[in-house]
């Protein structure tokens, strides 16, 4: 018998709603991370939530450390789970990185999805200048990634207080800092070179879906610059600028990125 995939990316099923949205969450979390976003979801869509390997309750024989070391074997999984849905015109919504794995995944199935919505995403985080600023030089990511090779726990601290950034609180800081704490570094620590250190900017011209482009106005992750030239480098994009602040507003502003989704998710199959 061949794999399940939805057993293996311990697939969840939610809402009353029509038109199938699959969510894809970022680095560092799981599908509990749409947690307070879910409710005010529920009546429009059909949504689908997953663990990718590695995190979450995603079953351990799903992570395959070199295949997973990169974004494009997590965007291989995505397209064989659209395959076992049989997706066609859906909505895809992912985070940060999920939503590069989403934009990949609609590459390799461009039948599965109608549109495209990418929260806080960026195509490359190292600065290229002159044309291309991700918000980070070398010597920063080398500093952070040898942060998280010498001391995990305060790499975990640091990056939650920088991802929050204005959005911050005592307590979001500690949810945030034991979601990555809760990933076994060795699933962490190359997806984050590879990320961080990594260029999507090629594929970008690829992407034949309408892409809805969600940016929180004080993101120290991603800055502006970067979600700009998304809109700019997409066939189809369209860029919202949301007046909240932080990496995470599905965990920190879940009512100001519904109402920015609103009206905007329309899919020509519905």
């Amino acid at each position: 018998m061949g794999r399940d995939i939805r057993n293996l990316l311990n697939v969840t099923e939610h809402g009353r709603g029509a038109t199938p949205l699959l969510l894809i969450h970022g680095f560092g979390c799981d599908q509990t991370a749409w947690s307070r976003l879910l409710p005010l979801l529920e009546d429009a869509y059909h949504l689908i939530l997953l663990d990718l390997p590695g995190f979450g309750c995603a079953a351990p024989e799903a992570f395959d450390p070199a295949r997973h070391a990169t974004p494009a074997g997590y965007a291989e999984d995505i397209a064989e789970l659209c395959d076992a849905l049989s997706l066609r015109n859906a909505v895809m919504m992912g985070h940060s990185i999920g939503g590069t794995i989403g934009m990949m995944a609609s590459i390799a199935r461009p039948h599965a999805f109608d549109r495209l919505c990418l929260i806080c995403s960026s195509a490359r985080y190292l600065d290229d200048p002159p044309d291309y600023f991700g918000g980070y030089t070398q010597a920063q990511l080398d500093g952070l990634m040898q942060l998280m090779e010498q001391n995990y726990l305060d790499w975990a601290g640091t990056l939650s207080r920088v991802a929050l950034g204005d959005a911050a609180t005592r307590s979001r800081e500690h949810d945030l800092r034991e979601r990555f704490l809760a990933v076994a570094p060795e699933v962490l620590r190359p997806l984050a070179h590879s990320i961080f250190l990594g260029d999507t900017r090629h594929l970008l011209a690829e992407v034949r879906v309408p892409c809805l482009i969600l940016q929180t106005a004080r993101d120290a992750i991603v800055p502006l610059s970067a979600a700009e030239y998304l809109q700019r480098h997409l066939p189809c994009g369209e860029l919202v600028v949301m007046e909240a602040a932080g990496h995470y507003p599905q965990l920190t502003d879940p009512e100001t990125l519904a109402r920015a989704l609103q009206g905007r998710l329309a899919v020509r199959g519905h």
